[in-house]
This record gives C-alpha cells, sequence and structure tokens, in this order.
C-alpha cells in the first residue's frame, strides 16, 4: 500500500508512485512488485519529489499509519498487477482517509433557492490559547431535518461582532456567539492548520466551547 499526502501549495513535493518506461523499453508489463523495484532502484528524492514509502500486506496498519499521520489518501495495489494505461484498473484502489474534528459555530452563510432563510454554510473555528481561530466553512453533511434545526439555534445565537481571531474572508457572513460546538470529517489540512473538504457531522450538544482548549 502507499500512502500520499496532497498538497495544497504549488511548491508541494510530487510524490512518484509508479515507473512505466526505463531504459528505453516499457516496462508496463511486469507486475507491480518489479515495477517497484526498479523505482526503489532509482533512488529518486529531491527538492520537489519524493518516492513515498510502502507497506505490503498489513493493510489495517497501513490504514491506521495513514490516519495518524493525517494524511488524505490511501492508495493500495495489487502486487500482481501490471500498468494499464489509460484504464481505471480494478487492481488499484484510492481510498480516502477521513479525519474527525470538534469545531466551534462563529458564523454563518444564508443558503440560496430552496435554501433561503436556511444556513448555506457555518463558519466554524478551533481554540488555541484563548482565540478562536477559523478552520473553515462547512456547507455538506446535513440531512433535511438537521438543517432547520440548526437555522434556529443559529437566530438564537445572533450577535453582532464576529468572534474569530481574524475576521474570515467570506462575504456576507452572519456572526453568532460561540456556544455552540459540531464535529465535522475532513480529509486533511492546509499548510495554515485550516480543514480540507470538511463535512457536517454532528451537533456536539455534551461539549461546551470551553472544553475544546
Amino acid at each position: 500500500m502507499e500512502r500520499n499526502r496532497i498538497q495544497e501549495s504549488a511548491n508541494s513535493r510530487a510524490s512518484l508512485f509508479d515507473v512505466v518506461h526505463l531504459g528505453g523499453r516499457s516496462v508496463t508489463g511486469l507486475p507491480y512488485t518489479e515495477r517497484r523495484g526498479l523505482l526503489e532502484g532509482l533512488g529518486l528524492a529531491g527538492p520537489a519529489w519524493s518516492t513515498p514509502g510502502t507497506i505490503v500486506g498489513h493493510g489495517a496498519q497501513a490504514w491506521e499509519a495513514a490516519r495518524e499521520s493525517g494524511l488524505e489518501v490511501l492508495l493500495a495495489k495489487r502486487l500482481t498487477s501490471r500498468y494499464e494505461p489509460g484504464a481505471r484498473s480494478k487492481a488499484w484502489l484510492k481510498i480516502q482517509i477521513h479525519h474527525l474534528a470538534d469545531v466551534v459555530i462563529g458564523g454563518w452563510i444564508p443558503g440560496r433557492g430552496r435554501l433561503n432563510g436556511l444556513p448555506g454554510a457555518v463558519l466554524v473555528g478551533e481554540r488555541r490559547e484563548g482565540l478562536l481561530h477559523y478552520a473553515g466553512s462547512v456547507g455538506t453533511g446535513w440531512s433535511e431535518t438537521e438543517r432547520p434545526r440548526l437555522a434556529g439555534l443559529l437566530r438564537i445565537a445572533a450577535a453582532e461582532a464576529c468572534p474569530f481571531a481574524e475576521v474570515p474572508p467570506v462575504a456576507g457572513a452572519r456572526w453568532v456567539l460561540p456556544r455552540l460546538v459540531g464535529e465535522v470529517r475532513y480529509s486533511t489540512r492546509t499548510r495554515t492548520g485550516r480543514l480540507r473538504h470538511p463535512s457536517w457531522h454532528r451537533l456536539r450538544p455534551d461539549l461546551a466551547p470551553d472544553d475544546l482548549t
């Protein structure tokens, strides 16, 4: 299994997973284990590229290691698989890794169309050193009943001032008192610590914002 952290920066390191042509000949017909051996033998590593490590077998161990490392994707390949140019091979599986985070709601953005009067997205933050730092916008994951319920809670908690340490660059935001705690799923974090691809999981009425410091 291969592990890869997908970076958001243009200067991030590219990950080299396979080799398909070497020494003037195609190696696509070789089993993956042989191609991987050729790739590792090249010793390709530099300021902008690297060859990620692999774990042979031990799928549960690979999953746990990738999750704990904050990686976004786990790529599983059958050891006997050939390289199939232009095809989505059933012998390769790209497994998305989701993480959970408890966040504090600090604002919301009104929805449009059928979501008129309801939150189209909530603006969430995480507490560090006594301050609420903006962590991202969450606009997916609610059921048909959860969104109206959340709308009522947001109206009750309405506030004039932005509760975040720095005002998020979000147009049309409405602020709330930072009282509501929710749990969100996300793929990984940006270099500045914000959540990538967050989606709503559930409210956490059992937690208070101060519990997250």
